[in-house]
C-alpha cells in the first residue's frame, strides 16, 4: 500500500513536465502534417529618408538593407520548440528538486527543535545517589592510617563514583613522580687543608661541613668513611 502510494506520488510530481513534453509534441505533429507556410524572413531596410523598416519581402531595388534573419523550414521550427520544451521541462526538475531539499531541510530543523525542546536536564547533583558518593569520597580522603598509594587508588575509586551519580568530571589523583637517587662516585682526593680538599686533576672542593664538599659545576661530596663520594 505504502508502495502504491509513493508511486502515485512520484507520478503526480512529474506530471506537470510530462503533460507540457506531450502538448509540444501534439502542436510539433500538427504542425508537421499542416500545410501553413514555413517561418518569415525578416529583411531590414532603408527608406529614403533614412528610416529603418523591418519586412518579409526584400528591399527594393537601390534601397539599402540586408536580410537578417533566413527563412526557416518546417522541421527547423519543430526541432526549436522541442528544444525549448525540454529546457523548460529540466527547469522544472530543477526547481521541484530544490523545492523537496528545502521542504526536507525545514522538517529536519523542526524535527531537531521538538527534540531538544522535549529534553529536560537531569539533576544529578541533588540526587540521593551524588549525595552518598559524596558521603563516601570525603570518608576515604579523611583515612590517615592506609598508605599513599592505596589511598590514592580507594580514592580515585570514591571520585569516579561522584563523576558518575553527580554528572561531574573531577579529575583522578596522579601518581607522585618516582625520585630516582643515584649513588655518588668515589673521588679520590690527594690532600686537603682546613678550607678544601684537591683531588688529582688540581680541582678545588671547599669545605661547607665537617663532611661536606662543593665542588665546581654543584657537584656536592660527602664523606662515607675515609673516602668520599660526590654526585
Amino acid at each position: 500500500m505504502n508502495q502504491e502510494i509513493a508511486s502515485q506520488r512520484q507520478f503526480a510530481k512529474h506530471w506537470p513536465g510530462r503533460l507540457l513534453l506531450a502538448k509540444v509534441a501534439a502542436l510539433c505533429v500538427i504542425g508537421l502534417s499542416s500545410t501553413a507556410p514555413a517561418h518569415a524572413q525578416v529583411h531590414r531596410c532603408l527608406d529614403a529618408s533614412g528610416k529603418t523598416i523591418y519586412s518579409d519581402a526584400p528591399c527594393t531595388t537601390g534601397q539599402p538593407g540586408q536580410l537578417i534573419e533566413r527563412r526557416k523550414s518546417q522541421e527547423e521550427i519543430v526541432r526549436e520548440r522541442m528544444q525549448a520544451a525540454e529546457a523548460n521541462e529540466r527547469k522544472y526538475r530543477s526547481q521541484q528538486a530544490e523545492r523537496d531539499q528545502q521542504n526536507f531541510e525545514t522538517q529536519r530543523q523542526n524535527a531537531s527543535r521538538s527534540t531538544v525542546s522535549t529534553q529536560q536536564p537531569q539533576n544529578l547533583s541533588g540526587s540521593r545517589a551524588c549525595t552518598e558518593a559524596k558521603k563516601d569520597l570525603e570518608y576515604v580522603s579523611s583515612i590517615r592510617t592506609i598508605s599513599q598509594d592505596e589511598k590514592r587508588m580507594r580514592t580515585n575509586a570514591a571520585i569516579t563514583q561522584v563523576n558518575a551519580a553527580c554528572g561531574s568530571n573531577t579529575p583522578l589523583m596522579q601518581e607522585p613522580p618516582k625520585i630516582v637517587v643515584r649513588p655518588g662516585r668515589p673521588r679520590a682526593f690527594t690532600h686537603c687543608d682546613q678550607g678544601a680538599c684537591y683531588d688529582d686533576t688540581g680541582t678545588v672542593y671547599h669545605r661547607s661541613g665537617p663532611d661536606v664538599l662543593n665542588g665546581p659545576g654543584g657537584v656536592t661530596c660527602f664523606r662515607s668513611g675515609s673516602s668520599w663520594n660526590c654526585n
